[in-house]
């Protein structure tokens, strides 16, 4: 798969509360930087993920622009609109980083 088809298959998982169908889509060194949680490792990632797995939700891909190694992904999930920086390390997601407008969230900080 190319760069651009493992972000948005990480977006339809993650919008879908596919935790499983995330894992096999990150590198082990995963970085995932965001506005409520840092984690590096994708068992660290996974792990709250696990503990508190994303709500499937509706889900609308606004824009995809390519750079040299990277994709950003603009999308609607939920109410929230996330702009999602994916760097890939070969068939895998090496770095990611989220964001997006907290407030209103309350206890939800899935992403």
């Amino acid at each position: 798969m190319t760069c651009r088809e493992i972000a948005l298959e990480f977006v339809r998982c993650f919008c879908a509360g596919d935790v499983k169908g995330l894992a096999g889509l990150l590198a082990d060194d995963l970085r995932f930087s965001g506005p409520l949680h840092e984690f590096n490792s994708r068992d660290a990632y996974m792990a709250s993920l696990n503990r508190d797995p994303p709500t499937a939700s509706g889900c609308e891909v606004l824009s995809v622009t390519e750079g040299q190694g990277s994709v950003s992904v603009y999308y609607r999930y939920g109410t929230l609109t996330v702009a999602q920086l994916f760097r890939c390390k070969g068939a895998r997601i090496g770095e990611t980083l989220v964001v997006f407008d907290a407030r209103g969230l309350g206890t939800d900080s899935r992403l």
